[in-house]
């Protein structure tokens, strides 16, 4: 992670106020090497079990479960994760409310040259920019042959979805936001020793410069809520085991009107009982009989579109493949790939009376007919 160059910044870093804040792992009843995954069903939970809708009459709904918001927000982002984990919680919330780092911020502990800190602070602000959304990702299954034809499949997933009443913006009907009294309307704030300033994001209004007055009585003023969310995907033909299709917008709504993020889809396709693929082609096999190997003839083999009369030449040899040209998988307008049919040659485990005397008269002739090739030779 980018965050992991700042080691030595936060080393000697220590909040000096008396506010105790809560534990963001603790609020979401997690441990401090807890997943992504994790953290994500931690909060989809807790926020249904203490959304203010849920709990009428209780007037600590709404702090519990914008608290429960609130950690959320930091720990699903890997940076400002790996910040909070550095400094605490108290440091953290400190640096977002333009408070000063105080005498335990040590001028000395930075492990790095005092020129480097322009590029440093640039690029420090960049990666604790405002985060307007959620990307997700889910996995889905396809069978091989909606794999190959395409598909449309209903999918859900757990997000944050916009809230109708407020329309996304977190404020009641009517009401105005005001310039964010912590940061004056910039939308950062800065934590300092003495020459040397940094600049973060304000965690008063998250980086908007402004605060609503009056919150959607709906969402709480967050302008999303969580949600089960279904969407209708097109998978086009020849899509592969593995790859991963992005649909904008239908990620995590942005909490107060900003954008959405996207929606990642990985897929699995699921083997398949006859048909093997690789790359563009599919493979196929096919079994003949020991009589058909030597006289030749005809066999109908599966394709993606039906069954297809194969030409089989006499001398065929068990393990020979044999092309079907343009029989293959089409996908991403580029040509169809080809069918290959590997050829498996059965032998009889059983004979009749006749059937063995007519291979033992064949054998006796393959006999005699190499006699003479090996006295020559002799």
């Amino acid at each position: 992670m980018r965050v992991g160059t700042y080691t030595g910044l936060y080393r000697e870093f220590h909040a000096t106020g008396t506010s105790h804040s809560r534990d963001y792992y603790e609020v979401l009843g997690l441990s401090r090497d807890a997943s992504s995954s994790e953290i994500k069903k931690a909060y989809y939970a807790l926020a249904k079990i203490h959304h203010p809708d849920m709990n009428k009459g209780d007037s600590d709904a709404e702090k519990r479960f914008q608290e429960i918001q609130k950690a959320y927000e930091v720990l699903k982002d890997d940076e400002k994760r790996a910040l909070y984990d550095q400094v605490g919680p108290s440091a953290y919330e400190q640096m977002g409310s333009g408070g000063d780092a105080g005498p335990g911020f040590d001028d000395g502990g930075f492990g790095f040259p005092f020129s480097d800190l322009s590029g440093m602070w640039s690029e420090f602000k960049e990666n604790f920019e405002f985060d307007p959304a959620e990307n997700i990702e889910i996995p889905v299954e396809l069978s091989f042959m909606e794999s190959v034809k395409g598909c449309t499949k209903k999918v859900e997933y757990n997000t944050n979805v916009r809230c109708n009443l407020c329309k996304g913006t977190g404020a009641a009907p009517g009401a105005k936001a005001q310039v964010c009294k912590s940061c004056r309307g910039r939308g950062s704030t800065c934590f300092s020793k003495g020459f040397v300033s940094f600049e973060t994001t304000c965690s008063a209004c998250g980086g908007e410069g402004r605060v609503i007055k009056e919150n959607c009585k709906s969402c709480y003023g967050v302008g999303t809520f969580p949600k089960l969310k279904e969407v209708e995907i097109d998978f086009p033909p020849g899509v592969k085991n593995g790859e991963t299709l992005r649909l904008a917008g239908e990620g995590g709504a942005g909490p107060r009107g900003h954008p959405p993020g996207d929606l990642f889809v990985k897929l699995k396709v699921l083997p398949d009982p006859i048909f093997r693929r690789q790359g563009s082609d599919v493979h196929v096999d096919s079994s003949i009989s020991f009589t058909q190997a030597i006289l030749g003839g005809t066999v109908q083999v599966p394709t993606l579109t039906g069954h297809a009369v194969l030409k089989i030449l006499p001398g065929t040899q068990p393990g020979q493949k044999l092309c079907l040209k343009g029989k293959g998988i089409k996908a991403h307008h580029k040509p169809p790939g080809n069918q290959v049919v590997n050829i498996r040659v059965e032998m009889p485990k059983t004979l009749t009376r006749r059937q063995r005397l007519i291979i033992e008269e064949l054998a006796k002739e393959e006999v005699e007919s190499e006699t003479p090739a090996a006295a020559a030779t002799g």
